[in-house]
């Protein structure tokens, strides 16, 4: 018997209303937010969720803040999804 077991990401993406500007570019835009939950996978079925990252990154260029959960969904009342 063979048991495909693994770990793979799923991402939520929000794009915030409120243009930020980036102090790595110098762009002026609406940046996005995400929510990167990593599973435990089974026959490529997440199963078990083990560890999760929030961030907010420029689009422009890439530049990423890590928040903490409740900033996140502090940011997330006002952001649209993606």
């Amino acid at each position: 018997m063979i048991i495909v077991a693994g770990a793979g990401p799923r991402t939520e993406k929000y794009r915030a209303n409120k243009p930020e500007y980036c102090y790595h570019c110098g762009n002026t835009s609406r940046w996005i937010l995400r929510k990167t939950r990593y599973f435990v996978t089974l026959f490529f079925l997440p199963v078990v969720p083990f560890k999760t990252e929030y961030s907010y990154s420029c689009p422009v260029c890439g530049n990423t803040i890590e928040l903490t959960k409740e900033e996140f969904e502090e940011k997330v009342r006002n952001a649209e999804r993606l």
